[in-house]
């Protein structure tokens, strides 16, 4: 009579596996009538639904005609601006502005694009400046390499200081000369012109250095340093004089 024991036994404890899962649930202790009203209020499916997103439409695609935006601003570029329209006036001296024959073709720049026209202008001069005078110390900057190539060892320890020093001081006097003389002063100008500036600029140096030696040289053997100088000053007002770079025109073009 096993079987009838084993069957009572599984029967039994099945009773209890389902007691025991139906007292686990959170509803099994409420009222009969709660119970239907929470079955029937609660969704089947508790999982949230998300609208999908709405899809934007993609942006038309305009094509441009680019050889016509060529034309039109070859067009624009190619017709001068009204003449009242340069003047800070606007409209209200028109009618002087309407005799103004200026160059046609050339727009009003603002003030920054004219400071910045005059400050590389500026730069531009001072840097031909400095090419014509290391130009014309041509002399100093060769004893300088040849004092550091085959110079004594005394020199080398000092770096060749006397020989920097003087070729530094010509290119600071050649500067100057150049600028008192009116180098690359007038635009348009022949460079012939430029060129003779150049060449006396650099024998304004030269006389001057002459006259430095000459008093070096009197200050070491106890001599009159004016007397020296004099003598020095004489030799020179014999050479060639001083041209007149103010009578001198610019070379006229060729049509």
């Amino acid at each position: 009579m096993g079987w009838l024991w084993g069957s009572s036994g599984s029967s039994s404890s099945d009773s209890d596996k389902s007691k025991a899962s139906d007292s686990k649930k959170p509803i099994s202790n409420l009222d009969p009538s709660l119970e239907d009203y929470f079955k029937s209020s609660t969704p089947k499916d508790d999982t949230p639904t998300v609208p999908p997103p709405a899809e934007e439409p993609l942006p038309e695609l305009k094509v441009v005609d680019w050889s016509k935006k060529l034309e039109d601003q070859h067009r624009d570029d190619a017709e001068p601006p009204p003449p009242h329209s340069l003047s800070a006036y606007g409209d209200r001296y028109k009618d002087y502005w309407a005799t103004y024959r200026g160059p046609r073709g050339i727009r009003a720049d603002g003030p920054e694009a004219q400071m910045r026209e005059i400050v590389e202008g500026m730069k531009q001069k001072r840097f031909l400046i400095g090419n014509a005078a290391r130009e014309n110390c041509a002399f100093e900057e060769e004893a300088m390499f040849d004092c550091y190539k085959h110079g004594s060892w005394w020199q080398t320890l000092m770096m060749c200081r006397a020989e920097s020093q003087r070729f530094g001081k010509c290119q600071e006097q050649q500067k100057e000369f150049l600028k008192a003389l009116g180098y690359l002063s007038e635009p348009g100008r022949d460079p012939v012109v430029e060129e003779r500036i150049q060449m006396h600029a650099d024998k304004l140096f030269r006389q001057q250095l002459a006259q430095d030696d000459a008093t070096t040289a009197a200050l070491k053997s106890g001599q009159n340093i004016d007397e020296a100088v004099a003598k020095v000053k004489a030799q020179q007002a014999l050479e060639l004089p001083t041209p007149d770079y103010s009578q001198v025109k610019p070379a006229p073009k060729d049509s």
